[in-house]
């Protein structure tokens, strides 16, 4: 017998009988009365998602648990499903799943769309009493708790349950109790699992209960409370990330944080004063560094909050005059003059005898006062910290369970969430160190150092909670890599001093990159959190959500992606390149995956970061808080190589129409056939307001050799010199040294189809073929380096003496040129293009090629041009062997130069003097100028400036800021490379940025 029901539709009850067993439906759910007498009440919440409750009283409470806190969310679209009636059971069938229960045992089992087997229980599950029928009536079961178990297979791989110490990613093998005290150190327990086979599972309670992962038993998962109800959420279908979609339609969207949240926070010592947090604030301004929120501890207040009194400011350390306390003058006022937002720190509730009490119903009233002010955010803080907290042990009595209070940091985030959007039509910056299922939804969450730090953000990822970020490790840079690379970015003084300007220089310039380079992406982090907000899928995403079938990757722990484009190694140096191909953001090298390489940082960076092809990354300009800035001119940055995708989102920022609809979407998508890379820009579709009605894209396409030609929509737009100061419209420029093309593309809101951009790529006939020869091509190694990269590696190897150095790069670079080559003219211009670097470098030395080749005819015989691309090539090597010849020659002195020039070329981003590289080398000063002279051709000072000028030319082209190009040339004033750049150039450093 079967029935169907579709949810909303009339009440209709009916019960079935079945070898004695009774059954009853009504239009939301079916309960089934076992043998062994136990009620299962099943309601589909949707298509894929079933509400499982089980007592021995047949007395469901309504709401449920996570129904009452407003966790779950009631769906708005009706269900349609059907029971089906069999011998030994009952099935519960949706469109997309079915649940059948064994009506002797109350076993489920969970079946997905195509009836596959997803999970079971292995054996009849135990519940207690849940509620008795009437107020104050007493149950006739005693109350002994629940305890069920789900049998695992062989492969399956259990994720989620919230961030606890100590514990990998994946839980298999794992104890995890849910609760806060009494266990290992835990910031967010979440009782929800995912499995690699495509079912997930959230447990419906707010009490304490343990999650045992085929640890006591390989082959299962246990999971067992000490008190009520055995209830639970059962979904189905899907990887990881659409499990994750379908817990987030079942509890609601998470929290969209402002804008600025995604940028830098920094939290003040607890002993400091208004004038000692107005000092922090400006350190960030004066030295360039980029920061919005700025935060205080609980110490702010004149006497500890206790939610049932109204508190002030603490009138020594934070002293507001009453007849003036508000307006530009206040501290407050200063902060929001320096584009800063404050943050106050709050104590969650808790007694003394550890038991967290019920809030009063009007006490975000005492926090009005402070939101009028211009507070825009609060910190919610535990008075014993997490560490603590997890060594007080639990009572054996019942009441432990009730004291836990697993979700009071849910319901005060809530109340502020509710009640600053009431008072002001904004979001607030809510953040706290505990959590429950649920949080998600009105607040972040954050902890303090503690090893392996990113676990934390990837575990809460897997659990629903997409917005989680580690207090920053200042002091490495390793630390600081992984700080910046979070969902959102957090430096926290607390009882120490953690300001950036307290590094040493190093790693200051360190942080400063970092920093620019987070609030560069920030258009680029926002979309991925609207993704978040929407679908669960979090910003920082572990290995598995993204590369479930790559049996390799679903082991990493100590990488992850951060939104679709970056892959991030933490505090590792040994990285996993996935299939397809991937740029080292650092140097620009290509590399082929599947591999796994062993990765050498750069000085400049703090740990491995790679950029998937395919990828399109939108970029702000420089900015030191945001909002600085109007967003109407974005750089858009496109790797070649795949296919790819993106959505840019945008809104105000700040309030919550986009929850009303008050927002763009603009999508963006590329693709590669090897001959011409084609990127779509699709119109902006919605609106927001103060949205600019303009808007200009820079478009920079890396690793690429010089294109043939570049069209939009069609029509070819003309080649410019980089140099030229003014950008013509309808033009393209390309960056021979640095492998990228750029160009501006206009952009209007009123615009109703895509812009189609077109690079065709140089892909004549092979030269080679030409002269009838054939020479041998280097194989690859798994990795693409453009033309200008390989010329610069041939520099290196002539002017050090490596002759393997130079003549590899020399052989990989006559490859590239040769396949963009289409005649002999091209081979002829190749050929002329590499003796001028052989003529410059030769001039370095103080000599002519001529005078380098001596008395040898046949070599002298090489310098003049070939139709053959054998020839051509063969005398190129020959000339670079001489000059390395002669060099070599020169004997001790050369080598001495060659040393100075090491260490010039290896430090180029320090400050650079005579006398230091001198001492550094047992030389007198006066001897090694003299030499470096006789045999580069410049005075010690004009090389180095050279070198300088050279590579801030080129940082400045291929997109960096001012600022960065001053530090990597090893320039600390700004003010004074600008003055020493426009000496060298003609030009200062913005207008050779903004050259074509």
């Amino acid at each position: 017998m079967s029935r169907k029901l579709q949810a909303g539709s009339a009440s209709v009850f009916f019960r079935h009988s079945r070898g004695g067993i009774p059954v009853s439906s009504s239009r939301a759910s079916v309960v089934v009365l076992t043998s062994s007498g136990l009620h299962v009440r099943i309601e589909p919440m949707a298509p894929h998602t079933f509400h499982v409750r089980m007592n021995r009283t047949g007395c469901f409470e309504e709401p449920s648990p996570l129904a009452r806190l407003g966790v779950v969310v009631p769906s708005l679209a009706p269900v349609c499903w059907e029971t089906k009636m069999r011998e030994e059971e009952m099935g519960v069938s949706t469109d997309s799943a079915s649940l059948r229960v064994d009506r002797s045992s109350g076993e489920l089992s969970l079946y997905g769309e195509a009836g596959t087997l997803l999970t079971r229980q292995n054996r009849p599950p135990r519940a207690g009493c849940g509620t008795p029928a009437s107020p104050g009536a007493a149950a006739s079961v005693s109350d002994d708790g629940f305890e069920t178990q789900f049998a695992l297979a062989a492969e399956e791989r259990i994720y989620g349950l919230g961030d606890q110490h100590g514990t990998p990613l994946m839980k298999r093998g794992c104890k995890i109790a849910i609760c806060f005290r009494g266990g290992n150190e835990v910031h967010a327990p979440v009782p929800l699992l995912l499995s690699s086979e495509g079912w997930g599972l959230l447990m419906d309670t707010d009490r304490r209960h343990e999650f045992d992962v085929g640890c006591s038993s390989p082959d299962v998962v246990r999971i067992r409370g000490r008190r009520g109800e055995l209830a639970f959420y059962l979904f189905a279908g899907g990887g990881l990330a659409g499990l994750l979609q379908k817990y987030m339609e079942l509890t609601g969207p998470t929290a969209l944080l402002p804008v600025w949240a995604y940028g830098l926070s920094f939290n003040c010592n607890q002993q400091t004063t208004a004038r000692d947090m107005l000092e922090d604030a400006l350190k960030f301004r004066r030295e360039g560094i980029p920061c919005d929120m700025i935060g205080l501890e609980p110490t702010w207040m004149d006497r500890q909050f206790d939610y049932d009194a109204p508190v002030d400011w603490h009138p020594d350390r934070f002293y507001i005059p009453q007849w003036l306390p508000k307006g530009a003058h206040t501290f407050m006022g200063a902060l929001r003059t320096a584009g800063f937002k404050l943050t106050l720190g709050l104590y969650l509730r808790d007694d003394e005898a550890g038991q967290q009490r019920n809030l009063p119903e009007d006490w975000y009233d005492y926090l009005k006062p402070f939101v009028a002010q211009g507070v825009l955010g609060f910190n919610l803080c535990t008075k014993i910290p997490v560490r603590e907290m997890a060594n007080i042990p639990v009572p054996a009595d019942d009441s432990s369970d009730d004291a836990e209070s697993l979700p009071h940091s849910t319901v005060v985030g809530r109340s502020i969430r509710e009640g600053f959007a009431a008072q002001t039509g904004r979001r607030p910056m809510i953040y706290t160190p505990i959590g429950y299922t649920g949080i998600q939804k009105y607040a972040a969450v954050w902890s303090g150092g503690r090893s392996d730090a990113h676990l934390s953000v990837l575990g809460l990822g897997l659990s629903g909670i997409p917005h989680m970020a580690v207090d920053m490790e200042l002091h490495t840079a390793a630390g600081i890599h992984c700080g910046f690379f979070q969902p959102w970015s957090k430096v926290n003084s607390w009882a120490y001093w953690r300001h950036p300007l307290l590094l040493d220089p190093e790693l200051l310039r360190t942080f400063k990159s970092y920093a620019r380079l987070r609030y560069r992406l920030l258009p680029y982090i926002y979309s991925a959190a609207h993704v978040a907000a929407r679908t669960g899928l979090p910003i920082a995403r572990a290995m598995p959500l993204v590369f479930p079938d790559d049996p390799h990757a679903v082991t990493l722990q100590n990488q992850y992606m951060f939104g679709d484009a970056f892959l991030v190694a933490a505090f590792t140096d040994r990285v996993y390149l996935p299939a397809g191909e991937w740029y080292d953001y650092w140097t620009g090298e290509k590399f082929a995956g599947p591999a796994e390489i062993s990765y050498r940082v750069p000085k400049h960076a703090g740990g491995p970061l790679f950029v998937r092809s395919g990828a399109i990354v939108p970029m702000w300009p420089d900015m030191e808080y945001v909002g600085l800035q109007p967003a109407d001119r974005l750089e858009l940055h496109l790797y070649p190589g795949g296919a790819g995708e993106f959505a840019l989102y945008e809104d105000d920022g700040i309030t919550f129409g986009y929850l009303r609809g008050e927002l763009t979407v603009s999508s963006i998508a590329c693709r590669d056939d090897r001959r011409v890379f084609g990127v779509e820009l699709g119109a902006r579709v919605g609106r927001y307001p103060g949205m600019p009605d303009r808007r200009t894209w820079d478009v920079v396409v890396h690793a690429l050799d010089k294109p043939a030609a570049v069209k939009v929509d069609g029509q070819a737009w003309r080649e410019t010199n980089g140099s030229r100061k003014e950008r013509p419209p309808a033009s393209w420029s390309y960056h021979k040294k640095t492998g990228t093309l750029r160009m501006l593309v206009p952009d209007v809101v009123e615009r109703p189809a895509s812009l189609r951009l077109e690079i065709v790529r140089s892909g004549g006939r092979d030269v080679r073929r030409m002269s009838g020869r054939q020479r041998s091509q280097p194989k690859p190694n798994g990795s693409r380096r453009t033309a200008g990269e390989l010329e610069k590696d041939i520099e290196v190897g002539l002017d050090t003496g490596s002759t393997a150095k130079a003549l590899s790069a020399l052989e990989r670079w006559w490859s590239v040129r040769m396949a963009e080559a289409g005649s002999v003219v091209d081979v002829r211009e190749h050929w002329l293009a590499m003796n001028g670097l052989f003529v410059r470098t030769a001039e370095r030395k103080g000599r002519t090629l001529h005078e380098i080749a001596g008395g040898d005819p046949l070599l002298r015989s090489r310098f003049q041009p070939t139709d053959s691309a054998e020839d051509a090539f063969n005398s190129l090597v020959q000339i670079a062997a001489r000059i390395i010849e002669y060099g070599k020659r020169q004997g001790d002195t050369y080598g001495i130069v060659r040393q100075a020039t090491d260490i010039i070329k290896s430090e180029i981003d320090r400050e650079l003097s005579l006398h230091a590289i001198a001492d550094r080398l047992h030389l007198n000063s006066s001897y090694l100028s003299r030499k470096f002279k006789q045999e580069i051709g410049l005075s010690f000072s004009d090389y180095v400036l050279e070198k300088k000028m050279g590579l801030a030319k080129e940082l400045l082209q291929a997109g960096s800021t001012v600022v960065t190009a001053a530090e990597r040339t090893g320039f600390k004033d700004a003010s004074y490379f600008n003055r020493v750049f426009r000496k060298y150039w003609g030009v200062t450093p913005g207008g050779m940025r903004s050259l074509e």
